[in-house]
């Protein structure tokens, strides 16, 4: 509790943590539900199931493998997190809408695209935003606000599937995806970093 009183008090960073809550708490909604919804659908066994998640993974990898840094290096991770998450938000939609298992393929990878950007960007930004000696604390404060988001993201996806619709958990995600990417711009308008060597280090923050 004291590391996590002394993250929120520092300029920025409790965004930054209701963001990163949001987004995890969004995607084990979808990994939570997709099975279910692409059975529903598209008659998906569990093999097919199975292929899919391969799919995002192999995404994942990728991304997060060869591009995030990349990204991160021309634009910085300032302006690389709204987009992720964005890409997100258009993603949970294109689940909802996909008519056919081409169009559900490709809003997963979207999906995972999405993910993999926002990731490590974003844990790299709770980072920076802290200081050397409560990177540790902090950190720790934000897995363990994605153990809570990993709880509550499929309690929420599940019930509002069985009480809702099938398509119902990602049109919701998708719209807090929305309003998240939309924090990031505000939340993260007047931060300024000294560059890519202070990795790790304390922020400098405008306005």
């Amino acid at each position: 509790m004291g590391a996590l009183r002394r993250a929120l008090a520092r300029p920025h960073l409790p965004a930054l943590l209701l963001l990163y809550f949001l987004v995890v708490a969004a995607f084990a909604g979808f990994e939570a539900t997709f099975a279910l919804f692409s059975e529903r659908r598209f008659g998906f066994t569990a093999t097919t199931i199975g292929y899919m998640f391969a799919f995002i993974g192999v995404v994942l990898t990728v991304v997060q493998g060869t591009l995030v840094g990349r990204a991160t290096r021309a634009f910085g991770e300032r302006r690389v997190v709204p987009v992720a998450i964005l890409l997100l938000a258009t993603g949970m939609a294109l689940v909802a809408l996909s008519p056919t298992v081409v169009a559900l393929t490709v809003a997963s990878g979207v999906i995972a695209v999405g993910m993999g950007f926002n990731s490590p960007s974003l844990m790299s930004l709770i980072s920076r935003l802290s200081s050397q000696d409560e990177q540790g604390g902090t950190l720790g404060v934000s897995q363990s606000l994605a153990s809570l988001a990993r709880v509550i993201g499929p309690a929420w996806g599940g019930f509002t599937f069985d009480r809702y619709g099938i398509s119902v958990p990602f049109v919701l995600a998708s719209i807090f995806m929305l309003g998240a990417s939309g924090l990031s711009i505000v939340g993260l308008r007047h931060v300024r970093f000294g560059g890519p060597a202070q990795v790790g280090g304390a922020a400098n923050v405008e306005g």
